[in-house]
């Protein structure tokens, strides 16, 4: 009986530590995942400053591709884009990861929360090759040259059709999300102090609409040009914010999406430190 006592109280220490162990390297990919979201709020701040700049009547491109270009001028910046290109991995490998472990999470959350891993996973190639020496991504030429290599292919015109309404898809979608406040389901914010939750909230439900808005148009330009089978009409972020530099009155339309952008940055922020990444909502 006492051998018996001995063995149990071994098999109970060795779980207690194999729990501790799992949860030590828990919390470590959860740290390394949080990076991808703390990369996504400087991009947005680099977007803000890029489309101030397009206000003021110059600058880089405000896209993808002059956050890019923004970054890798400074020093260290090709070591900051290969950080950016982990932390997108390692939020989105953890994402999927989370979406297939978690079984307390509905059907949908666990489906939301894989499609958002596998974009960020695939968005890891953005900076990457930007780091490896492919200065043309994310800039309006790249989106021509997908949408003309799109075309070209057999079927291109439902490819490319399908691309457009894919992204205005997930723009509305993320509209409804931050209108509803469903992203509040997967923020650990129960026991924040009453502050921090009001500025989650406030922050989600203005800035989450406010990207889909800007990145709406985008979705729809695609279409057209596969309606059309004319390439020019793919216009990316860029082109769509310098059209309305253009005009007396796109420069309030500027401000104001400046201020949208600016305050994804900070919802964005208040996501790595409160969103509950290794979870499956």
């Amino acid at each position: 009986m006492a051998s018996s006592r001995t063995q149990s109280r071994r098999t109970s220490g060795s779980a207690r530590t194999n729990n501790k162990a799992d949860g030590a390297g828990e919390e470590a990919v959860s740290w390394l995942a949080r990076t991808g979201l703390v990369a996504r709020s400087v991009f947005y701040c680099m977007l803000v400053y890029l489309v101030a700049q397009l206000a003021a009547g110059g600058g880089k491109q405000a896209n993808a591709h002059g956050a890019l270009t923004t970054v890798a001028s400074h020093p260290g910046g090709l070591a900051a884009l290969g950080a950016t290109a982990t932390g997108f991995l390692a939020f989105g490998i953890t994402r999927i990861w989370g979406a297939i472990r978690d079984e307390r999470a509905t059907l949908r959350q666990r489906s939301m929360t894989f499609v958002q891993g596998a974009f960020y996973v695939a968005l890891t190639w953005v900076p990457l090759a930007y780091a490896l020496g492919n200065h043309s991504t994310g800039s309006e030429q790249q989106h021509q040259k997908t949408a003309t290599g799109l075309l070209r292919l057999t079927g291109g015109r439902e490819l490319l059709f399908a691309l457009g309404l894919l992204i205005v898809g997930v723009c509305v979608h993320q509209f409804v999300e931050g209108i509803d406040q469903q992203y509040a389901d997967g923020m650990d914010i129960k026991k924040s102090p009453t502050w921090a939750k009001v500025l989650v909230r406030a922050a989600g439900t203005i800035g989450i609409p406010a990207r889909a808005a800007v990145f709406f148009p985008t979705g729809i330009f695609f279409m057209i040009a596969a309606v059309q089978s004319d390439p020019k009409h793919a216009d990316g972020l860029d082109r769509e914010l310098a059209s309305l530099a253009r005009h007396t009155w796109g420069i309030a339309v500027l401000a104001l999406v400046a201020c949208g952008l600016g305050i994804f940055a900070l919802y964005s922020f208040l996501e790595a430190r409160y969103r509950t990444v290794t979870k499956g909502k």
